[in-house]
């Protein structure tokens, strides 16, 4: 556990291996280095959960559509206090409220792992929702803030890399406790017990992680000065909106296939749930791994038309997975598509950050989780329907489009003038 503490100190020890030019280069400090070792943290318990508690639900009776409202639930939370815990991080204190957040996310984690009953599984879900909101709300702010504005796309790389690339190796954990624990039980490794288990040590590993947060207080609470701040202007509004729409699109459009891509791969090439959970690791690391080509990127081609190629990318890797007629058509497909979609949120996020004032940066980190938790809950409500009544082609062709639609918004607000970094 120790090791997952100094997550993002190690990830720069790599990087800064080799004499003390590179670590000027590379070098991002404590606050940066913690929030990296959390990003790691956080994308173990993001994956071990994914894997472990749909197949704990079914094991306490619960069927997949009684599943799939309980997943209903995240996105709706989600979507009603991401804003008001953004406020309340610009008011507060990100870092204060990043701290509290790690603390009480592995109570509802285990709540989560010690219940049974539908009242009881929702209410901790409602707690664990909102405990984690304050991640996503506080995290960009305090990254951007820590880390100088040249390297910062460098910094979010290294974090989707975290998040997405080591972090899918939390069902590789998730399944092999359940195992173990299983083979040391007797009983079958889909039993309550070893699932029980494997959602346990989901919130110890949380636990242990979140404990450094406290470390960085006073240096992120110095830096970004956040205490007081002016009313919002329309001019203020005009700004987040066309920073927000694009995500917005993306995000529907995500939205409308990720949740369906095992469905699609077992109905359409038969492939089973061992080996689609292999697939998916694999295209997860790819994901975090293209992450860090982000700064060579940004460099060579601009924020925006980088931004903006990647998501055209996207839209035509996922029609070329819809239409692939073999599997392995398929996979490389769906590989591009998580190789390209984890490269633009390392660049898309510093750049909308530095375009706000320091003062509103958290208020902006939660309108991005409502554009997450909208596109995430309207994008498979009307991809499902397709699929019912069109099969597979037009949900992926529509997921694209909305691609197409984000990267088109995305030039016509920015790609005609060059604004300057507030910092």
């Amino acid at each position: 556990m120790v090791v997952l503490w100094l997550g993002g100190n190690l990830v720069e020890a790599a990087l800064t291996a080799g004499g003390s030019g590179r670590r000027r280069e590379f070098g991002f400090g404590r606050t940066a280095n913690t929030l990296l070792g959390y990003t790691l943290v956080k994308g173990l318990q993001i994956a071990l959960y994914n894997l472990i508690f749909p197949l704990y639900a079914y094991s306490l009776g619960y069927d997949q559509a009684a599943i799939g409202r309980l997943n209903a639930i995240g996105a709706l939370t989600v979507l009603i206090v991401s804003v008001p815990l953004g406020v309340l991080a610009d008011r507060i204190g990100r870092a204060r409220l990043m701290a509290i957040g790690g603390i009480l996310t592995p109570i509802g984690l285990a709540g989560i792992g010690l219940s049974s009953s539908a009242p009881a599984l929702i209410g901790w879900m409602i707690f664990q929702n909102i405990t984690a909101t304050v991640y996503w709300s506080a995290l960009s702010p305090l990254l951007v803030g820590a880390v100088a504005p040249e390297r910062r796309v460098r910094a979010f790389s290294i974090n989707t890399f975290c998040l997405l690339g080591l972090g899918s190796l939390g069902s590789a954990i998730g399944g092999g406790v359940a195992a173990g624990v299983a083979h040391f039980l007797g009983v079958a490794p889909d039993a309550v017990g070893p699932l029980r288990a494997a959602m346990l040590l989901n919130a110890l590993i949380m636990l242990l992680g979140a404990l450094p947060l406290w470390r960085i207080r006073e240096v992120a609470a110095a830096s970004d000065g956040v205490a007081g701040q002016a009313p919002f202007r329309l001019a203020d509004l005009r700004l987040f909106g066309r920073l927000l729409l694009p995500d917005a699109l993306q995000a529907f459009g995500a939205g409308a296939i990720i949740g369906f891509l095992p469905l699609f791969f077992s109905l359409r090439f038969g492939l089973e749930a061992g080996v689609l959970g292999w697939l998916f690791t694999f295209t997860g690391v790819v994901g975090g791994v293209s992450a860090l080509g982000a700064p060579a990127l940004a460099r060579r081609l601009g924020d925006v038309r980088a931004i903006g190629g990647l998501m055209t990318a996207v839209a035509v890797a996922m029609a070329c997975t819809a239409a692939a007629p073999v599997v392995i058509g398929a996979i490389l497909g769906e590989t591009a598509r998580a190789a390209l979609r984890g490269t633009i949120d390392p660049i898309y996020t510093p750049y909308a950050m530095s375009r706000v004032a320091a003062a509103r940066r958290g208020t902006l980190g939660g309108l991005y989780n409502v554009t997450y938790a909208t596109g995430f809950s309207l994008g498979p409500i009307l991809s499902g329907w397709l699929q019912v009544h069109y099969g597979f082609g037009p949900a992926f062709a529509m997921g694209a489009i909305s691609y197409v639609l984000a990267a088109s918004v995305l030039w016509l607000f920015f790609g005609r003038r060059t604004l300057a970094p507030v910092d």
